[in-house]
């Protein structure tokens, strides 16, 4: 037991009081004023939408548009827009939601009219009080998720304007295109000369095309992170949950959209075919997510909304030595391509504008091809073909293979491409980076001829060939693979990841 003399308890008691007596107006000065107010992150009757709903956005057209965002509990919010007017009351956590009835888009004359936005105002009301806001120059048109990293990332920058877009002078005003970047958590932003070099290159090259063919307003919302992995973007098991889906795809789940744009895959490189499995569950994690209905509309947007992805473009150096190839990015490419099994997908092929370093500059070509994509398969461009050859099945006769490709029905044709320019056609000249196996498992390099939407395999070295590779390794030079609509062929091997022959 503690025992404390009575002479030194009344000194100790002294000095305390002392010391009380001589802190408490520093510790009173400290101290911050009483709050006047509630704090920022109480719940108030103000109603506060989630974060895409904000001035200039763009809703989708044709389909059912949810609106959500937070108020008081119990609180009536409703949302008024054009001719429609909704309400719902916020649940016990104040969050409340409607559902505006499916909008059609109003044509532009051009792509440089100036579209006639309308206000969308909300109001909630509670206990005789009310409180609202608006959101200015709101437009219906198609809405783009865009996601990935670095290559996703880039701003459009002057030279890029310059380089890609018509030359120095033309003016870039398309006040019908919009972006919302995500990351910067900042507004959506028009597309005026002035702000062109914020929006992103792929995003912008994107919108761009398809809004020149179908002419409504576009929205574009870029998700990128710089060196992000996919598992960071990933939302279903046996995957753990993400930072990058968490912090910058949740609050965007449920925005009505007509699809994803989807530009990764270089921090995976070393995946190879394990990307696959990643890259499936991206996909089908974000529509689960999303819980969008399918439209009434023939032409409307899916449930199962459309994913567009870019398989990745040739980087570094690839050995010339190597018949069986293997090296560098050729598994992930088969990965990205077997992902097309998914229903509602397209690939953009890049193989042809690669670069040394990990950030090709030519990003005109890759937006351009999403573009095709979204226009054959969202938009009734059917005559429009979508991409470039893709492998579809081998035969072989005797000691050659013919291989056919879908993609490729006006022709086939052997080309070499510089820069953004279209590809240069080279009949004279030998297919590059093509390859045979023989049934003992040894690859040679192999002799290749056209015969109209095939191609006919062999080699000297080979009697009994099983299967052919083409442009597999990591970034392939020279005369390469395209159809006769000027998109490139992508790389495959015609026994999968190496042990998966079709032969008919």
């Amino acid at each position: 037991m503690l025992t404390i003399h009575s002479q030194n308890l009344a000194r100790w008691v002294t000095s305390i009081t002392l010391a009380i007596l001589i802190l408490s107006p520093l510790v009173q000065a400290e101290q911050p004023p009483a709050p006047t107010s509630k704090p920022t992150s109480a719940p108030t009757l103000s109603p506060r939408c989630a974060f895409p709903f904000q001035d200039n956005a763009v809703l989708q057209q044709k389909i059912p548009v949810p609106v959500w965002g937070t108020s008081l509990p119990g609180a009536k919010v409703t949302v008024t827009f054009i001719d429609q007017k909704k309400s719902a009351d916020a649940d016990e956590q104040g969050k409340w939601r409607v559902v505006l009835d499916p909008m059609t888009a109003k044509p532009l004359a051009s792509v440089n009219e100036v579209p006639q936005g309308s206000t969308m105002r909300i109001v909630c009301e509670k206990n005789s009080d009310a409180v609202s806001i608006e959101l200015k120059n709101l437009v219906v048109g198609e809405v783009w998720l865009c996601a990935g990293q670095s290559n996703m990332a880039g701003k459009l920058g002057r030279k890029q304007v310059s380089d890609f877009t018509g030359g120095p002078d033309e003016q870039i005003d398309y006040p019908a295109l919009r972006q919302l970047a995500s990351p910067e958590r900042g507004g959506w932003v028009v597309c005026t000369p002035e702000n062109a070099p914020q929006m992103k290159k792929v995003c912008f090259f994107f919108a761009r095309r398809v809004q020149r063919d179908i002419l409504v307003p576009v929205g574009i919302i870029n998700a990128a992170v710089g060196g992000s992995n996919i598992h960071s973007w990933l939302n279903q098991k046996p995957f753990e949950l993400g930072k990058n889906y968490i912090n910058l795809i949740e609050p965007l789940a449920g925005y009505a959209i007509r699809g994803l744009v989807w530009y990764q895959g270089e921090s995976n490189e070393r995946d190879g075919r394990n990307y696959e499995p990643k890259l499936r569950s991206l996909i089908t994690g974000w529509r689960e997510a999303w819980q969008q209905p399918e439209s009434s509309v023939k032409d409307g947007p899916h449930a199962k909304f459309s994913a567009y992805f870019v398989q990745l473009p040739g980087i570094g150096n690839s050995p010339l030595g190597n018949p069986a190839g293997g090296d560098g990015r050729a598994e992930i490419r088969e990965a990205q391509r077997r992902t097309l099994e998914l229903e509602n997908t397209g690939m953009a092929i890049t193989i042809d504008v690669g670069a040394p370093g990990e950030h090709p500059p030519n990003k005109y070509d890759t937006g351009e091809r999403l573009g095709r994509l979204s226009l054959h398969h969202d938009y009734g461009l059917k005559d429009l073909v979508p991409s470039g050859p893709m492998y579809q099945s081998q035969r072989v006769d005797g000691n050659k293979v013919r291989v056919s490709f879908s993609n490729a029905q006006n022709g086939l044709m052997l080309a070499e491409k510089e820069g953004a320019k279209p590809p240069t056609p080279t009949p004279d000249a030998k297919l590059s980076w093509i390859a045979i196996q023989g049934r003992d498992g040894s690859w040679h390099w192999a002799d290749a001829r056209i015969d109209g939407s095939e191609l006919i395999v062999s080699s000297k070295d080979v009697a009994e060939p099983v299967a052919v590779r083409y442009a597999w390794t990591t970034r392939p030079l020279g005369s390469l693979l395209y159809n006769k609509d000027g998109m490139p062929a992508s790389p495959f091997s015609t026994n999968g990841y190496g042990d998966e022959a079709k032969t008919k």
